[in-house]
């Protein structure tokens, strides 16, 4: 509409006739418009809200995954005589399953595209949920949800780069953080709300879970379609392909869809270094420059602790609710989602705080790994349950915080090029210490609920570390297209604060 249009002009100073790089505020030589240009002049529409709605069905659908098995201690140990290894175990398969997940995704989004990802790594997680549902033993059953983290591992990542590459500068960050931390959220009370209703309504039975299991994959299915007929492509992975006019025609169609004239008829401003060939290893290694490097170290740390912390806390918090405070399955899952509301809502003051100059990306991840260090100490010196409940709601909703913003930060640091393996090949590592985090946080409560959060604490140490070492901030700044032109990491030095 006509003020996104006269917003989107004021805030990144595009106009007709004086066309910037990226909003950056350099005339590019051409004097056509940039892909950022075009997208900040079109502004945010129904289009846009469309492709976040498609988007945040995949990403709930894994945040509904990732509760599952923790939702299913008692079941499945009882279906299949499993011990607490054996149950740890199991989890770990899944993990297994996002790791590959993440490796082969980011990778295939870069070669093939973030639409044909997204639309085959969505078969994949749907063969591999119905699947789970109907497994007949213990064996089949990991096989079917390492399957299913295949498809999952690759969706977040994806989908993310996708809605980053697709936003004007202004909303970038909001809608980034509504769609890895909002609709995940919701997967997971989704998820816990799911398990309420089929432990009621088949409680008779001992295979209620398949139920749950079974309803946990519909999002996932349900989007196929939506995505076959309306996922756009994203305009910079064309551009970065050579794809000039099909990314001028995906642009066009959202300008029309907004109801805005694009500027110039659509025309895009061609990359000064040509396209970019997506080649294995070479293209990897792009990572590791020393125009990447920094970055590159600093996204895989902070996504290994964020994933340990996080996913580790899912798996163990149910097992402590049912072992420590003996609660059963509709109170357990009840107390879940008092801790995903609470999530929501540190989400959404992350969605704020993170766009305030002078904070900026670093000050809120480092505010979320500061905190979330305090309250898992806390943890081990709570009195009653009700203290163990709130402690416990809040070192997920703290650690979900820096978790949501990596996924804008990293999109922002790393180019077109390199977004999607990068933040695929980056969260691998979170991956990684997600699939060790059941067995660690099992042998963890064996021992004692002070040797759990004191692995959380020290992981969130970790991040802090992390965070005061990095000195790149990207509020405010576009997306580049190439590693070539990305900033050299030593040319921006800035205090955290």
């Amino acid at each position: 509409n006509p003020e996104n249009r006269e917003e989107g002009e004021a805030r990144e100073g595009t106009r007709v006739g004086t066309m910037t790089v990226g909003g950056s505020g350099k005339p590019h030589p051409s004097g056509l418009p940039t892909v950022e240009d075009q997208l900040n002049h079109i502004g945010m529409g129904n289009k846009h809200w469309f492709l976040f709605f498609i988007s945040s069905l995949l990403v709930a659908a894994d945040g509904m995954e990732m509760v599952v098995i923790s939702l299913l201690h008692d079941p499945l140990r009882r279906e299949w005589n499993l011990d607490e290894l054996g149950f740890a175990s199991l989890g770990s398969v899944v993990f297994a399953g996002l790791l590959v997940g993440n490796l082969t995704g980011g990778l295939f989004a870069d070669k093939f595209g973030r639409r044909n990802t997204l639309l085959a790594v969505s078969m994949v997680f749907g063969v591999g949920g119905l699947a789970s549902a109907l497994a007949v033993d213990v064996m089949t059953f990991a096989i079917c949800r390492f399957i299913t983290g295949i498809g999952v591992g690759s969706m977040i990542p994806v989908a993310d780069s996708l809605m980053i590459e697709w936003s004007p500068t202004e909303w970038r960050g909001r809608l980034a953080m509504l769609l890895t931390g909002v609709a995940f959220a919701l997967g997971s009370m989704f998820a816990c709300l799911v398990g309420i209703v089929m432990h009621d309504l088949f409680a008779g039975e001992g295979a209620w879970w398949r139920y749950m299991v079974l309803v946990c994959v519909l999002p996932g299915i349900v989007s196929l379609p939506l995505m076959y007929l309306y996922l756009p492509e994203s305009p910079h992975w064309l551009m970065v392909q050579g794809r000039r006019e099909e990314a001028e025609e995906e642009i066009a169609l959202f300008a029309k869809a907004n109801g805005v004239e694009p500027l110039q008829g659509g025309k895009v401003a061609p990359l000064d270094h040509g396209p970019h060939e997506v080649a294995s290893l070479e293209h990897l290694s792009g990572l590791f420059s020393g125009r990447l490097i920094k970055s590159t170290v600093f996204i895989t740390v902070a996504y290994t602790v964020c994933g340990f912390v996080y996913y580790g806390h899912i798996f163990i918090y149910p097992i402590l609710l049912e072992e420590e405070y003996h609660m059963e399955v509709r109170e357990a899952y009840g107390t879940m989602m008092i801790g995903v509301v609470v999530e929501i809502a540190t989400v959404l003051a992350c969605m704020v705080i993170m766009d305030v100059p002078g904070i900026g990306r670093r000050g809120a991840m480092a505010s979320g790994f500061v905190a979330c260090f305090v309250v898992s100490c806390l943890v081990t010196i709570s009195q009653n349950v009700s203290q163990f409940v709130f402690l416990n709601s809040a070192v997920r909703a703290l650690i979900e915080g820096p978790f949501t913003v990596i996924y804008i930060y990293a999109g922002e640091l790393l180019p077109s090029s390199h977004r999607a393996t990068g933040i695929s090949f980056c969260n691998s590592f979170g991956r990684i210490a997600a699939m060790g985090a059941p067995v660690a946080t099992t042998w963890a409560e064996e021992s004692s609920i002070i040797v759990v959060f004191g692995l959380f604490a020290a992981a969130s140490g970790l991040g802090v570390l992390s965070i005061v070492l990095f000195k790149k901030e990207t509020l405010g700044k576009p997306l580049a297209e190439l590693v070539e032109d990305v900033e050299d990491e030593d040319e921006e030095q800035r205090p955290l604060l």
